[in-house]
């Protein structure tokens, strides 16, 4: 994280103030964790989200707000720097958070963003800190529709993937705020693994790699055809950048079979436009829930 002046972030609100939130008829209760995560972005030295809380809506009841407290009953904020949580990293938002028994059928992040101020959310750049922003994003923050259950005396833990290459938009001609869209992924944890590896000198030198900015794109299902990320399928549902030793790491997917590709022009990805971009190694690669799987692109 980077050196910052941060509220310290305790806990979240009284057990009373969930009572009077939750359906009062329930017969019990479980916990709920939340994680952060990011698929990474070119040419970003930090994107740092501010944090403020999370709305949840249960499926009998209007939805209410869960936000963040210090341990003298004050608003905090939780801020993070997606780019340090790559690959299997996470930051929690939430920790075994108590909720009444029974399904949920959104929730959202409550954030804190300013088209014109970099006091909260910012992306750090080589030309320097940017705003970033969500369009609404102090009212209605980022929603994710993937239900949930609560089960009594049960405990589930989920983590949310940033895509960043393709949530972050350029600033336009009258700004130099970013644009952060909301393109997020939640996976329930114990459903999940990784894959990891490296790249050998022998893809890196191969003549299709003409550029020098590497990525791992990552495809749902076999043997599908790799594209750029343009929001048309065959879209990628996550990405990964190379360490200095040439490593890279994907984290939270789904236990199933993914399509795994290598690119030299990352950099050359707009996130706005279709755009041709030369593929290598293109490769099937099968994700074990609670494992973490080996391919190198050699």
């Amino acid at each position: 994280m980077l050196n910052q002046p941060i509220t310290r972030f305790f806990s979240l609100l009284s057990f009373a103030l969930l009572l009077t939130a939750c359906d009062s008829s329930s017969t019990g209760t479980g916990k709920l964790s939340l994680n952060i995560t990011d698929a990474p972005v070119d040419s970003a030295l930090a994107v740092v989200v501010a944090f403020n809380g999370v709305s949840i809506k249960p499926e009998s009841d209007p939805a209410y707000d869960i936000d963040f407290v210090d341990d003298n009953g004050d608003p905090a904020i939780k801020m993070i720097d997606l780019l340090s949580q790559q690959g299997p990293n996470s930051e929690p938002l939430l920790v075994n958070y108590v909720l009444a028994a029974g399904h949920y059928e959104w929730m959202r992040l409550k954030v804190l963003t300013s088209e014109t101020s970099s006091d909260y959310s910012y992306i750090d750049r080589d030309d320097g800190r940017h705003p970033l922003y969500v369009p609404s994003g102090d009212q209605t923050g980022l929603k994710l529709n993937r239900g949930f259950d609560i089960t009594d005396g049960g405990a589930v833990s989920f983590t949310i993937d940033f895509d960043l290459r393709k949530s972050v938009l350029m600033p336009n001609m009258h700004s130099d705020a970013y644009k952060l869209k909301p393109t997020l992924r939640m996976v329930q944890n114990d459903h999940v693994g990784h894959i990891s590896g490296n790249v050998g000198p022998a893809t890196l030198s191969d003549t299709a790699c003409i550029g020098s900015d590497y990525a791992v794109y990552v495809f749902a299902g076999d043997n599908v055809t790799p594209d750029d990320v343009d929001g048309v399928e065959p879209d990628p549902i996550t990405t990964a950048l190379l360490s200095n030793s040439n490593a890279y790491a994907v984290g939270f997917l789904d236990a199933g079979i993914y399509t795994l590709s290598f690119t030299c022009e990352a950099n050359n990805d707009n996130n706005e436009t279709n755009d041709v971009i030369n593929f290598i190694g293109t490769t099937s690669v099968t994700v074990i829930a609670g494992a973490t799987t080996q391919y190198n692109f050699n």
